[in-house]
């Protein structure tokens, strides 16, 4: 099937509100909108785009929290005929200076929160010509107000749609969709070109897989929770896109912080969650069965834990259980497991999802005993998101799965994977040399990750070509896997660096994980108000050194940790260590901690 068969993005939304239009497509706390609802106001906000100037091909940027104006903007923009693009709400000005001028943003959408950053750096925008604000009752001169610009359109739309309906019909599947900007792991982030064509492609393949392989098939009406950031070509694809795919309700969390909250109320079948989403439902689960009032409540939870562990590394080894582990896990399957997957708003999961970075195998196994089974999936942005994922009925870990239809893999002389296919990007925005760099002659994608393929067709990563550490005996190694063998060993640890080129031997900086450290201290009764001073406990201290031997074990000599320091600081984006989608910024934490892996050598 060609790209121009699949059709647009927009093809969908007219079926749906054609076909689905009393099905919720979007819910955001008390707001909801049918299918047909999506269509009128996304159309008005189109039309609200046109009387602003904006023409074919233009960027309509969008920094604003995961909500309902979000998708309405982005569809917006696509009805008339320009490009939305969204921004990361954790970037510097400096950084969405870049990323606005790069992509010639000429009208931004934004929330109330993001506009002094637009307003430091609107003069160094020559392109852009309007700024829309929400929820701001007198914005400053010259930054409009959405809602206003939005029910002016509204008004006008019935007398005005052929103005919207030819903007429309001249998008064709080639098209860009959105533009995706990188995480800049190596340099300044690059924007990704994402087609119509590409994304219908995925949307094919996941369907087939999901309804050829397993069996199911996906009524209207089936609930996502979109609570990672739309400037994320994974969340874009799995619920925004899907969405449209299959007329799902998109429930919005406009806060990370009320995720839990929302998913007992959205009760999603279908969940994106990238490993740390996985690891901190896992260490809530375990803190608090380990902190029940009662000896009796604690045993029985922690028993219950142990059971969901073992039954979920026997399934994945293919191992026969013993008799008295299938009667507890039947047990504990009505009275324990079944209330923490309602408890979650896991009670009606079809398909659960990791991403982005390999994720434990503890955490797999475990989440597979309670009956919460998760499959990796492997992807990248210059891919429309997906090239693999697992099979639900017979997930392996350590894998990411085997090619969706339509794609073809490879791996090169120097174990590189290489992909192609309908759904990779025809190249990156103002960068022909990154695109001749990542794309040849040939179609085929150099990922930049290194891997291999098992006689089934699994690919498993072992790391970033790039990224190889070389040491003075000249042994390659993989940052990344020692890396995650350390940080799987405890769920204490947040992430680590691995150091080591040209050096004798690996070093490590580590740090606390932000999510969990507090919780790991309180249940184990480690009284400490910052996380200098859990930095500095003993039992913190032993419990880090004991996940270093542990992750070394797991490791060849070579590969394995001789020192390392816990750092009392906390990475995210904001200080640069780590991307948007956590990453770690390896240049950015070789120059912060130069003296730290200094002294691990001396």
């Amino acid at each position: 099937m060609t790209g121009e068969d699949r059709g647009t993005l927009l093809d969908l939304l007219h079926r749906n509100a054609t076909e689905h239009a009393d099905v919720p497509a979007l819910v955001d706390g008390e707001q909801q909108l049918t299918w047909a609802e999506y269509q009128r106001q996304s159309s008005a906000l189109a039309l609200a785009l046109l009387d602003l100037g904006v023409t074919r091909g233009d960027v309509v940027g969008l920094h604003m929290v995961n909500r309902v104006e979000h998708a309405l903007a982005d569809i917006g923009a696509l009805l008339a005929g320009a490009t939305p693009t969204s921004y990361y709400n954790t970037l510097s000005p400096e950084q969405l200076a870049y990323v606005t001028r790069d992509s010639a943003c000429t009208v931004a959408i934004v929330d109330a929160d993001m506009l002094d950053a637009w307003l430091t750096i609107r003069d160094e925008l020559p392109a852009l010509s309007a700024i829309l604000v929400l929820d701001v009752e007198a914005p400053t001169e010259g930054v409009r107000r959405f809602d206003v610009q939005l029910a002016r359109a509204t008004q006008e739309l019935e007398s005005r749609i052929g103005e919207v309906t030819a903007a429309a019909a001249r998008v064709r599947p080639d098209d860009p969709v959105t533009v995706v900007y990188t995480s800049g792991t190596t340099g300044r982030p690059k924007g990704t070109i994402i087609t119509h064509a590409g994304v219908r492609a995925v949307l094919d393949a996941t369907t087939a897989r999901v309804v050829g392989e397993l069996g199911l098939h996906p009524d209207p009406g089936l609930c996502q929770v979109s609570y990672l950031p739309l400037a994320h070509m994974a969340e874009r694809m799995i619920t925004h896109y899907f969405s449209f795919e299959h007329a799902s309700t998109v429930h919005f969390v406009r806060d990370l912080q009320q995720l839990p909250q929302v998913l007992p109320r959205a009760r999603p079948h279908l969940f994106l969650g990238v490993p740390r989403v996985w690891e901190k439902f896992h260490s809530a689960i375990i803190d608090r069965a380990a902190s029940q009032p009662s000896p009796v409540r604690r045993a029985l939870g922690t028993k219950a834990m142990d059971i969901a562990r073992r039954v979920g590394q026997a399934k994945f080894g293919r191992r026969r259980l013993d008799l008295a582990t299938r009667l507890w896990h039947a047990v504990f399957d009505r009275v324990v497991y079944r209330k923490i997957r309602r408890t979650l708003g896991f009670d009606r999961i079809l398909i659960a999802v990791s991403g982005a970075a390999p994720v434990s195998r503890e955490t797999l196994a475990f989440f597979h005993g309670i009956g919460i089974t998760i499959i990796e999936a492997y992807g990248m942005t210059e891919t429309s998101a997906l090239l693999t994922i697992n099979d639900l009925r017979d997930p392996r870990p350590g894998s990411v799965g085997t090619a969706i239809s339509g794609v073809e893999l490879r791996i090169a002389d120097d174990g590189e994977i290489l992909a192609r296919g309908a759904n990779i990007v025809p190249g990156y925005l103002n960068r022909p040399d990154a695109t001749a760099e990542a794309f040849d002659a040939d179609g085929w994608l150099h990922t930049g990750d290194l891997g291999s393929i098992d006689k089934d067709g699994h690919l498993s990563i072992r790391g970033r070509k790039k990224e190889l550490i070389i040491t003075a005996g000249g042994k390659n190694i993989s940052p990344a896997n020692v890396e995650q063998a350390i940080a799987d060993a405890s769920e204490l640890i947040g992430p680590v660096y691995v150091h080591g080129d040209a050096r004798p031997y690996l070093v490590a900086l580590i740090t606390l994980d932000p999510t969990s450290w507090q919780s790991w201290c309180s249940a184990r009764g480690i009284h400490v108000a910052t996380l200098a001073d859990a930095v500095a406990h003993p039992q913190v201290r032993a419990e880090v050194e004991r996940a270093v031997e542990a992750g070394n074990a797991t490791l060849s000599r070579v590969e394995q940790v001789k020192r390392w320091v816990l750092l009392d600081r906390e990475w995210d984006s904001t200080t640069g260590e780590l991307t948007p989608t956590l990453k770690l910024k390896r240049s950015v934490i070789r120059e912060n901690h130069a003296g730290d892996l200094g002294r691990l050598y001396d």
